[in-house]
Formats: C-alpha cells, structure tokens, sequence
C-alpha cells in the first residue's frame, strides 16, 4: 500500500467542507461522512498526518552516551 498523500486528502477534504459535500473523492476512494464533526475530525488527523512527515527522525532512539574520565 502506497504513503499516502497527505496535502491531496486535505485539499479534497476541504474542498468538499466548502462545497457542502459529505461524499468526498480522492485518489480513486470515495468516502462519505456524517457530518462537518468527521470531515473536521479527518482533516485534524491528515494534517496531523502531514506535519509528523516533516519533523526528523533521530537515529539513535533518544540514547546518550556518556564518558567519564578520572585525572
């Protein structure tokens, strides 16, 4: 299964929001929602989604390494 598109899904979702639609299409899916609650709760998730894609991932899993030396 592909990554998804993030800034697609918004975009469609938004657009259908403006538009009245609870039916929205993208990327070949079709979805439709209950109310402007889920659409919002899907756009909070995506961008959500989207802003995580962008932070850097750390290599080491938060380890640190420490030396102590006596003179």
């Amino acid at each position: 299964m592909p990554a998804p598109d993030y800034a697609t899904e918004i975009a469609a979702l938004e657009a259908g929001m403006a538009s009245g639609e609870a039916t929205i299409e993208s990327d070949g899916e079709r979805v439709t929602y209950r109310s402007i609650s889920d659409i919002r709760a899907a756009l909070t998730y995506f961008r959500s989604r989207a802003a995580d894609a962008l932070l850097p991932r750390t290599l080491s899993g938060g380890t640190t390494l420490a030396r102590f030396e006596r003179d």
